[in-house]
């Protein structure tokens, strides 16, 4: 239980630092500052004794690096390490965060442990090593999502810093240039503007509702909508400017749209975060009664997650240059990118609700069991003192008179009654009938389903009988910590698989209370083992 509630604390701690470092780099613009930030934060979150933060530029120079704790690392060490990543096979292979392998990092300057490769959209690198951890531990797995989980964001923050940049920059050559340019100003203007409201926005419902009135103003359009579609959810969002009558699309609609959206895009194939113009757009003409749209959009959020932008004809009677159409894309672009960080945000928090949930259920079972040990230690005191009382008074048996003896034996009934009833181990009055579903098989039978059909074998007895003994391969599932070792250890289970159940003893069957609880969560095939089976028993840790 200790180690169950250690991993729930280090989870949060994980999730908490998430937050934070999502906090602190909101509205940061500076690729130095996030780099700082992100090898801070990867550093403290796992306990690594040093590390570095690099950023690439096209050619694969080095434009910024960051180094603590770690004196042996140097700019020539970092420089082999991005020519060695860099290579072509590897750069190309992955547009997500990945580690470099052992392999990889072995033919590397020593004293790093982890390197994390982070691409970003416009050709650069991104990179992030870590020495080894405080007091000489090995990273595990939970090391390691932390840190894909960080750099996510990070790419997230530096991609948008560096579009950013780069649209501040354009906006200030524009701003020189002569009146014809002020149009694509204005663009720009509106796409910052869009950048620095999405950025407070983390609710995908209020995001939408802010993005398509600034779409439509910025590009001088009266009509548009924007819908999206989660296929593992099922749900929809959909919102709409100046169609009348106001558009209703059912799930059956939308997967439509969004299949004739995918059919006519140049490529016939879309990737995340990288919107596609649709370049036949006249078979969606008849989908949306009174509304043309002259411009669409298809984008992929994540996988499962489809979206579509529709935009009516300009209210000027007007042709788009290259510039706007191109401009009008990267608009489009910016806002999947902070839809996708609004989705991540809402399933951080929905995970963190989770385990939070679990948390508190798993409290309340250690409460309920030490309360229940309190009232077991109370009652065998009691049952002590009256052992006392009785054998004080045991020469005055023969003097007692019958009503007496009578009542005497009548306290020790139901002082026996309610010891039994409290006690978790205590026998059962009224014998359960058979569990229906359940088939009673012998040993030879259950040797031939456990290796025929990859059966799953399971100890039923408390756990101080299973550490004095159990069969080979046997998963200890007490009665009374059914619930607890479910959801730890089996919600992933195939329900279909065998389970291959023993335990009991003269007073109690755990073997068929913990089979009647399997059968409750829909497993299947549950088999009994009866017979006597202490010959097969291996000492316990073993």
């Amino acid at each position: 239980m200790k180690t169950m509630a250690g991993d729930m604390d280090r989870k949060q701690y994980h999730l908490a630092l998430i937050r934070e470092t999502a906090a602190e780099l909101h509205g940061v613009r500076h690729p130095k500052v996030i780099l700082e930030s992100f090898l801070m934060s990867a550093q403290g979150g796992i306990g690594a004794l040093g590390g570095f933060a690099v950023l690439t530029d096209r050619t694969k120079d080095i434009t910024d690096l960051i180094v603590r704790g770690e004196d042996k690392v140097s700019h020539d060490n970092i420089r082999i390490l991005v020519k060695a990543a860099c290579d072509p096979d590897l750069s190309q292979a992955k547009q997500f965060p990945f580690f470099l392998s052992q392999t990889k990092i072995r033919q590397l300057p020593q004293g790093f442990t982890l390197i994390l490769a982070c691409p970003m959209e416009d050709g650069r690198l991104a990179f992030l090593g870590l020495a080894p951890a405080m007091h000489g531990r090995d990273y595990d797995d939970e090391d390691c999502q932390l840190l894909i989980s960080l750099s996510t964001l990070f790419q997230i923050s530096l991609n948008a810093a560096l579009f950013s940049t780069r649209v501040e920059l354009l906006n200030a050559e524009l701003e020189k240039q002569n009146t014809d340019l002020d149009r694509q100003v204005f663009y720009l203007n509106g796409l910052r503007e869009l950048s620095m409201e999405a950025g407070e926005s983390v609710d995908v419902e209020k995001f939408l509702s802010a993005f398509l009135p600034t779409l439509l103003g910025r590009f001088s359009r009266s009509r548009g909508m924007v819908v999206l579609h989660d296929r593992t959810t099922k749900d929809v969002w959909l919102k709409s400017m100046g169609i009348e009558p106001e558009p209703s699309m059912t799930p059956q609609i939308v997967n439509r749209l969004l299949f004739l959206c995918l059919a006519g895009i140049q490529d016939k194939h879309i990737k995340p975060l990288q919107p596609e113009p649709v370049l036949q757009i006249e078979p969606l003409f008849d989908l949306v009664p009174g509304f043309t749209p002259q411009n669409v959009f298809l984008f992929l959020v994540k996988d499962g997650m489809y979206g579509a932008i529709l935009l009516g004809p300009p209210l000027e009677d007007r042709r788009f240059s290259d510039q706007e159409k191109e401009l009008l894309s990267a608009f489009v672009a910016q806002s999947v990118l902070h839809l996708k960080n609004a989705d991540s945000f809402a399933a951080i928090v929905a995970l963190n609700k989770h385990l939070a949930d679990r948390n508190q259920a798993l409290q309340e079972t250690i409460d309920e069991l030490t309360r229940a040990e309190h009232r077991i230690t109370v009652l065998e005191i009691a049952a002590r003192r009256i052992a006392q009382m009785v054998n004080r008074n045991a020469e005055k048996l023969m003097q007692i008179r019958p009503l007496d003896f009578i009542l005497l034996i009548g306290i020790s009934i139901v002082l026996g009654t309610v010891f039994n009833l409290q006690n978790p181990r205590g026998i059962s009055f009224f014998p359960l009938p058979k569990p229906d579903g359940v088939k009673f098989i012998t040993a030879l039978e259950a040797d031939k389903i456990l290796s025929e059909k990859n059966a799953l074998l399971i100890d039923a007895r408390p756990r101080e009988f299973y550490e004095l003994g159990h069969m080979k391969g046997a998963v200890n599932v007490p009665p009374a910590l059914f619930d607890a070792v479910y959801t730890a250890n089996f919600n992933t289970e195939d329900p279909e698989r065998p389970l291959v159940i023993y335990g009991r003893n003269f007073s109690r069957l755990f073997d068929e209370t913990v089979a009647r609880k399997f059968l409750y969560r829909d497993h299947e095939q549950v088999y009994i083992l009866t017979g006597d089976i202490h010959d097969l028993f291996i000492p316990g840790g073993q």
